[in-house]
């Protein structure tokens, strides 16, 4: 009877040389080597040659954003479902990066930095966002859109009038339409502009060409 090899499984993985570690994350032979002497990760001797333990390689890699593997997920895993980047935060309340830079120097939530990377904890995050309405995600402030109907600017407002739009800030001061603030400005609810145009006779609808009353406007 014929029998067939039976090959023993392989052992798991546990250590990489520094030529592969080079190899993962597309460095040069330098490069590596400084981070091995930076002890950023344990190492061992075996057969002469030092070896990287991969467990806490791969610990070290998710722990930092500067490094990136040539093929395999993205750095800084461990970091992702507690903090956020300036990027992203930017992002979800339609800001430039510039700007939420500005925001943070008031430091209305918590930061650390990684890497030299400033990173947003998300529980402070959240915790201000619930606090304020001024800033706005831009999932609610399409919200909001949805909730107040068609909306108008006030520059737009201004021209609708022919007015000076300081003189359209004033009759938002004065409660004059409904208004809804997102991150960047506050929107005119389009219902309430028109049940106030029609209770007052001051003002009449014009072309933005023809210009309009820049007087001050009362209620």
């Amino acid at each position: 009877m014929r029998m067939n090899n039976i090959t023993p499984s392989s052992k798991k993985k546990t250590s990489i040389s520094v030529r592969e570690m080079r190899q993962i994350l597309g460095l040069n032979k330098v490069e590596s080597y400084w981070l091995v002497h930076q002890n950023r990760f344990r190492t061992i001797v075996a057969a002469g040659r030092m070896r990287i333990m991969l467990d806490s390689f791969e610990e070290w890699y998710a722990g930092q954003f500067h490094y990136k593997k040539v093929n395999g997920e993205a750095p800084g895993s461990k970091w992702e479902k507690t903090t956020m980047s300036i990027r992203e935060a930017a992002a979800l309340l339609g800001l430039q990066e510039a700007t939420l830079y500005d925001l943070l120097k008031k430091k209305p939530f918590q930061t650390i930095q990684v890497d030299n990377r400033t990173r947003i904890d998300r529980t402070s995050f959240w915790a201000w966002y619930e606090s304020q309405d001024f800033y706005r995600t831009v999932a609610d402030q399409q919200a909001d859109r949805l909730k107040f109907g068609e909306t108008l600017t006030m520059p737009e407002v201004a021209r609708l009038l022919g007015t000076h739009r300081n003189n359209v800030y004033y009759l938002v001061q004065k409660g004059c339409f409904e208004t809804i603030q997102t991150s960047r400005t506050k929107l005119i609810c389009k219902d309430s502009f028109e049940r106030w145009y029609k209770g007052q006779s001051k003002y009449r609808i014009v072309s933005a060409a023809n210009g309009g009353d820049e007087d001050g406007i009362h209620c």
